[in-house]
């Protein structure tokens, strides 16, 4: 579910970056307070109402279904990524959306934030299953089917121990 947040915090930057572009090209005449006000409210509703469908069962959009179809990984320790952030990521999202903001259309910004809303939606339906189950999820370790989820403990399983509670020889 790290893929998710990484991909949606690089898309909201580089969303909020072409809206800065295009403020600072157009003039702030672009932007009324009514208007943000109006994005700002939908945002906030479309992000609650998609964490609520993403968090369900059902079959093309709720994630709980695949979540707990997930196998374990096989190794111990997952490899976690470098560079959290996804510095490729930002670029490939801030490059498009800087353009748009240079030619002035703001509105055409509205669908980077939707899938940005998206994207972290489905990280916290995610990141809520992961703390309620106990697991990590992991994406692309099969190579294979790299769209494939596992999952590894939060915590390594403690020592084996004895009838008498002494580890093992």
């Amino acid at each position: 579910m790290r893929s998710e947040l990484t991909a949606g915090l690089a898309l909201l930057a580089g969303t909020g970056a072409g809206v800065a572009v295009a403020i600072g090209v157009h003039d702030a005449s672009l932007l009324q307070a009514g208007s943000v006000g109006r994005v700002a409210i939908f945002a906030t509703v479309f992000l609650t109402l998609v964490a609520l469908v993403r968090g369900t069962r059902l079959k093309w959009v709720g994630e709980v279904a695949n979540f707990e179809a997930a196998v374990p990984v096989p190794d111990v320790e997952p490899v976690v990524p470098r560079r959290p952030f996804g510095l490729g990521r930002l670029t490939l999202f801030l490059l498009p959306n800087l353009v748009v903001g240079l030619l002035g259309f703001t509105w055409v910004l509205l669908v980077p934030l939707v899938m940005a809303l998206d994207w972290l939606a489905k990280a916290a339906v995610g990141a809520r299953w992961e703390r309620g189950h106990g697991r990590l999820l992991w994406l692309g370790h099969d190579k294979e089917e790299p769209w494939k989820l596992s999952y590894s403990p939060v915590s390594p399983a403690p020592p084996t121990r004895t009838a008498t509670d002494a580890p093992p020889a």
